[in-house]
């Protein structure tokens, strides 16, 4: 189990005083990050073997609201390593030890060169102690859409939306449906399903679904293929 603490800053908030999705992925996604640089496999060790670790899905579950200047907690542990798939389950806690967010997260390796998915060996995680932080939440890997649909915008993907994998970070896709989002509802679920990175200078293409238990967004490129689905649920 990893962990470290920190404070809720003004900087995390949008304009309604609020941590919106993005950032916790932020706060989750720097956690993992921490872990693998303390053990030595971390952004450069990856390089220089052309891997990088890439989410495929998350799940997120958002148990009350993160307030401005509260002592928080960020932990993570990873919990199965399988040939080619990994998960890894994240929290916050408050100062008390309460969960404030849970999430798992489904994860592949690729070969940064080629953009193609590889074989997790042992050497890939024979750093961690796999462990489990709660019960399973169970991330999946496949989101579908039945509800009407509505074109809302496209998005174009700038260098600042890049992280050093070479892609679109994982919670700018989050990040890029925001302003879309229902102002007066703060969802307490939020799952998402990877299935195509996007590069700097693609065009993106917001789709939401009005589905029976919440909403969808569909990220798609030009072309219709798509990048990223995501869907916003109360539990």
């Amino acid at each position: 189990m990893y962990t470290y603490r920190t404070k809720v800053s003004y900087s995390r908030l949008d304009k309604t005083g609020k941590v919106p999705y993005h950032e916790i992925l932020n706060y989750l996604q720097d956690c993992s990050t921490f872990q693998s640089e303390t053990l030595g496999v971390g952004v450069d060790y990856l390089k220089s073997q052309n891997k990088a670790w890439v989410m495929l899905a998350n799940k997120i579950q958002i148990l009350r609201e993160l307030k401005l200047g509260e002592e928080i907690e960020i932990g993570t542990c990873p919990t199965e390593f399988g040939k080619v798939m990994a998960t890894r389950q994240f929290f916050i806690k408050d100062k008390a030890g309460a969960f404030v967010v849970k999430a798992e997260s489904i994860w592949g390796l690729i070969d940064i060169n080629e953009r193609i998915p590889i074989r997790i060996r042992e050497e890939d995680f024979c750093k961690y102690e796999k462990e489990n932080a709660f019960d399973s939440i169970k991330v999946s890997r496949k989101i579908r859409f039945s509800g009407d649909s509505e074109f809302l915008g496209k998005v174009e993907v700038s260098g600042i939306d890049i992280d050093t994998n070479g892609h679109v970070n994982n919670a700018n896709y989050l990040r890029m449906i925001w302003d879309y989002l229902p102002e007066n509802e703060y969802y307490n679920q939020v799952e998402i399903v990877y299935n195509k990175e996007a590069l700097e200078g693609e065009k993106i293409t917001c789709i939401k679904y009005n589905e029976k238990d919440g909403i969808g967004m569909s990220l798609r490129n030009e072309d219709g293929e798509i990048h990223a689905q995501i869907k916003l649920k109360n539990i």
